[in-house]
């Protein structure tokens, strides 16, 4: 391990020395001041799309760079299909594919196999049955956008394990389906969901949130109202359309909302309990309590007004009616001028880049406040058009140094598994990602904050808060995580453990789940591992994992590396694989995803 590690740092010493070659390939963009013309007629436009990227695409590095934004994985067919079919199609493709299931009846058929296997009816739902079919979604279901949009959501609309719910399957299954369910769905309605969710009331401390009673100091509790506009809509300080601040007379931010403003909206979310109970202020009834949303028990909800922001008022309802306040509330946020490049920001720096154009942040703007039909927040005309953004699929974005973004452990680590072909004897997967967990402290809903794993606008000290940029990811690089990752690998990849599986009742045997161990399949990369083909074996995988962006030096390094390891048997084949796979992986050109 120690021979690896010292490789691993001379390449990533080495790439960071590579400058850019000062290539120019027509077809590729960047043609300024050329004129066009042709001889016969052809259709507008034409002329200039042999000189343009719309001459140069589709092409498989170009689709592999698109399904890095567009999926937390993929393979060799999923590069060939966008490839064929081009972008848009696929899209389109993605947005008409059903769910295959539901995470919440998953974790139902789990849950009564364990009160079967264990003959206890009273078994509780365990976060093991949570991850097993988080993963088995991931592993089995085709609708890859709709995944990568809610992984997003899930890093916004934040609930995690580390909170009073830790280990019941149901409160995160259930509440992960509204993200899937509302992935493509308008924004507006995912507010809705969230807001009612027993989950996000019990992570962010409202569930049985009562009205005030000054003779007891009681009064309703601030933290949803407070996160809800400061995490999930307008954000701390006034926006443009376009992402940039607005300052006041004296150069300062000025602030979208108060204390004033988190204490009337404190009021609106009083009165909401479990579904299942019917007494007020009781804990959860059992497991299942987290599925069906909350709902409201007017005699315990604030009554009279509440003045919300914008100067709107929500009147003194008689009857008092909670519901209705709680729509007033959301639809006062939903429609601010902060929420569409507040959130069409986030998904940007998600799918995309740390560092969006303001052009760029006000073009998806638009679209949430029209999606070209009258409709504000339609997600799927955001997702859409941050993905066909000229931004986002220009070629020569890839060698903007202020472009792209750190790829987060957990993606890399999904995308081994999809890049090559995870699988089981059943088809059926068990993962409950304890080790990417325990090295990098990521995995779905496990964030140590509501404020996610880390923050949109984290600078990092050095050049790039010199530079006025921000780069989110590496809040959670340091020491630790990066030699967590690198470690990682070599279980995964040179140890072939590459998911974590583990009974899911106590003394459960091995054998009952023998045919859901997983293993990768390398078998298409074994034709390239003589010395005379590791350059055709480098260049697939750069251009499965890095859409080619790996330069021909850093290749060079290690092919170099890999000729030094026997070429004899099948196992040596299969090791030279798997060391090649492990140095790409860790060099910065891979790491830095533009």
């Amino acid at each position: 391990m120690k021979k690896l590690f010292l490789l691993c740092t001379i390449l990533w010493q080495s790439c960071l020395l590579v400058g850019q070659l000062d290539t120019i390939i027509l077809g590729y963009g960047g043609y300024t001041g050329v004129t066009v013309s042709v001889s016969s007629s052809v259709a507008p436009g034409m002329p200039e799309n042999t000189l343009n990227q719309s001459g140069f695409l589709p092409n498989e590095n170009a689709a592999s760079r698109f399904l890095s934004q567009a999926t937390l994985g993929y393979n060799y067919s999923d590069i060939n299909q966008v490839s064929s079919m081009g972008i848009e199609q696929w899209v389109e493709n993605q947005f008409s594919i059903p769910r295959a299931f539901t995470i919440e009846n998953q974790i139902r058929i789990y849950h009564q196999m364990v009160k079967d296997s264990t003959n206890t009816p009273t078994a509780g739902a365990g976060n093991r049955l949570w991850d097993y079919a988080w993963w088995q979604y991931l592993m089995s279901s085709p609708d890859q956008l709709r995944q990568r949009v809610a992984f997003a959501l899930s890093e916004m609309l934040v609930i995690s394990e580390n909170s009073a719910f830790n280990n019941v399957a149901y409160a995160m299954g259930t509440y992960y389906d509204k993200l899937l369910n509302r992935a493509f769905g308008n924004y507006r309605d995912l507010l809705t969901d969230i807001t009612y969710s027993p989950a996000m009331g019990i992570y962010l401390t409202y569930l049985n949130n009562p009205k005030s009673n000054p003779t007891l100091n009681q009064f309703p509790d601030e933290n949803y109202a407070r996160e809800l506009m400061q995490l999930f809509t307008i954000g701390t300080v006034m926006l443009n359309n376009d992402g940039s601040v607005i300052l006041d007379t004296n150069g300062t931010p000025q602030p979208s909302y108060d204390n004033g403003d988190i204490i009337e909206f404190s009021k609106i979310f009083t009165g909401l309990t479990w579904a299942d109970r019917t007494q007020w202020n009781r804990s959860a009834l059992n497991d299942t309590s987290y599925i069906a949303p909350m709902v409201m028990w007017n005699t315990w909800h604030e009554p009279g007004t509440k003045n919300l922001l914008n100067g709107f008022v929500v009147p003194n309802r008689i009857p008092i009616d909670g519901n209705a306040d709680i729509q007033d509330a959301l639809d006062n946020l939903f429609n601010h001028q902060n929420t569409p490049p507040f959130v069409g920001k986030f998904l940007i720096q998600r799918l995309v880049t740390s560092n969006p154009s303001p052009a760029f942040i006000n073009r998806v703007s638009n679209v949430f406040i029209n999606n070209g039909q009258g409709v504000r927040g339609d997600l799927a005309a955001v997702v859409k058009a941050i993905l066909l953004d000229p931004e986002a699929k220009s070629c020569d974005m890839a060698t903007n140094m202020d472009y792209g973004m750190l790829r987060e452990p957990f993606v890399r680590y999904v995308q081994i598994n999809k890049a090559f072909n995870t699988y089981t004897q059943s088809g059926n997967y068990r993962n409950d990602m304890n080790y990417i967990y325990l090295n990098t402290g990521q995995r779905p809903l496990a964030s140590p904050s509501v404020f996610n794993f880390f923050q949109q606008d984290y600078q990092p000290i050095g050049a790039i808060e010199e530079a006025g940029l921000v780069a989110p990811e590496f809040q959670i690089t340091d020491a630790q995580t990066i030699a967590g990752f690198i470690n990682g690998l070599y279980r995964w990849l040179i140890s072939g453990d590459i998911a974590d599986e583990y009974d899911l009742f106590t003394n459960e045997v091995d054998a009952h789940y023998v045919d859901e161990i997983s293993k990768l399949d390398l078998s298409p990369e074994s034709t390239y591992t003589d010395n005379d083909k590791l350059l055709i074996l480098l260049d697939r995988l750069n251009l499965l994992l890095a859409h080619g962006h790996v330069s021909d030096n850093a290749l060079q390094i290690i092919k170099n590396i890999i000729v030094e390891f026997p070429n004899t048997t099948a196992v040596e084949k299969e090791d030279r694989i798997k060391l090649a796979i492990y140095l790409l992986m860790t060099s910065p050109e891979y790491l830095i995803n533009r």
